[in-house]
Formats: C-alpha cells, structure tokens, sequence
C-alpha cells in the first residue's frame, strides 16, 4: 500500500508540473507580446499548443504573429486548422479577412453565414455580412443584415455604430444619430466610437457636437490623428481658424517627429 500511495503521489506530482508548465507557455506568450518580443511570443504559443492541442486561443494568438510577420498563408493555414476542430468566434473574423484579402467573395459569405447560425447571439457576422452587401450595392440585402444584428445582440455597440454609418450614408441622418448614440451609450470609453459619432453628427450638419463628440473621443485617446484632423476640419466650418491652424501646425510638427524617429 506505502508503495501504491508513492508511485500515485509521484503521477499526482507529475501531472502538477506538466499543467504548470502548460500555463507558463500560454502566461509566457501574453507578457512577452505585450512586451513586443513578436518571436519569442511566437515560439511561446508553438510550445503551449504542443502541450495543449485543442488551445484554439493560442492557435489563433499564433496566427495573428505570423500575419504580423507577413506569412499570411501560414496564418491562413493555422486559422482552417482551427475551423476543422470547433468554432472560434475571433478566428472566423479574421479567417473571413484573409478571404477577403484574396478576394473569395464566396468562401467569405459562407464562412459568416455558418457561423451567423452557430452564433445566434453575437451580431458581429451580420454585420460583416451587411458589409459585402455594400460591396455588391445591394442596399436592400445590408440594411436587413445590420437589423438581423441588432436583433442578434442588441447590446452590441459596434452594430449599433455600423448601422449609423449605414443609414448617414443614406440620408437619415436623424436615425443614424439615434443608433451612434446608443452605441455611445454602450461604449462611454471607446474612442473610435466618439470619433465616428462625430463624423456622423458632421455629416448631420450639426458641427457644435460634432466638436464635443471629437473632444470626448480625444480625452480618451490624445493621440490619436485622425480624430485631430476631424476636429480641425470642423473647427474651420465653424469659423475658428486660428484654433484650427495652432492645431494644424501642431499636428503637422508632430508627423514629422514621428517621421524623423524611424
């Protein structure tokens, strides 16, 4: 019995150090990506998916480098890979990406239209699928995919905001701003968010918000170009030129440090 009660705790301590060590790889690719150490964080995930097969976060973490790297057909390749064993929200959207890259209009509808039915409660393959209406101009077939999200998940503010954009580039303006609103409302500390509101409220003509929702969205994130350029831009439609050049001229200088650093 002494013997039996050894060799198990002996397994037991084995099979302690292997999920230790399992966890390590996966701990160990996070902190070194976020260090931006892009090869060691890769060479981290091939060992975590030696250890765990099945691990499709770190199959598709492992992709995402690779793309980074410009192996695209390798990241390609890791993404089906995890296609064949289950479903993975995160890796469809970026497998549907590729496609799209390559121009397989017809591979990219199927694989979000599968996976709208698999995920019956997320909206980001509807609205991905409004998306390729629009590239086809069938207005019609995307304003009902954007709804078909937003009955999918009504929570969801990234449908909410796709729709607004939608319908401000047909016109109703004051149904788009609804829409951006409660998108808003969803995401108080989204930048883009604030960013494309405020396009939304621009193209609305309604330049004052427009200026507020910029400077919402640039308290989140300062650095951030394209939302300086929107604000300047309005700045100039509301008369304040002065601001708007002090503004420019910083905005310019700054590109140019940026430049220059490389």
């Amino acid at each position: 019995m002494k013997h039996l009660s050894s060799l198990s705790l002996c397994f037991l301590c084995c099979c302690l150090t292997s999920t230790a060590w399992a966890a390590s790889y996966e701990e160990q690719a996070q902190r070194l990506e976020v260090e931006s150490q892009w090869t060691e964080a890769r060479r981290a995930w091939k060992s975590e998916l030696i250890q765990h097969p099945n691990n499709f976060e770190a199959r598709y973490r492992l992709a995402q480098l690779l793309e980074k790297s410009n192996h695209f057909d390798d990241a390609q390749a890791l993404y089906e890979d995890n296609m064949q064993q289950g479903w993975h929200l995160a890796t469809i959207i970026a497998l549907y990406q590729r496609y799209q890259a390559k121009q397989q209009y017809d591979r990219s509808k199927a694989l979000l239209q599968k996976a709208a039915k698999h995920f019956r409660h997320e909206a980001t393959p509807w609205y991905l699928l409004a998306d390729m209406a629009l590239q086809k101009h069938d207005v019609k077939q995307a304003k009902i995919n954007f709804q078909q999200a937003l009955k999918a998940d009504p929570l969801n503010a990234f449908a909410h905001l796709r729709y607004a954009e939608f319908l401000v580039s047909q016109r109703q303006n004051s149904q788009a701003i609804k829409h951006a609103e409660k998108s808003i409302r969803l995401q108080k500390t989204c930048a883009p968010c604030w960013r494309i509101y405020g396009n939304i409220l621009k193209k609305s003509n309604k330049p004052h918000e427009a200026l507020t929702a910029y400077q919402r969205s640039l308290a989140v994130k300062p650095d951030a170009p394209p939302t300086r350029q929107a604000m300047i831009n309005v700045l100039h439609q509301l008369g304040d030129h002065e601001r708007a050049k002090r503004m420019q001229q910083a905005l310019d200088a700054w590109k140019k440090s940026t430049v220059d650093s490389y």
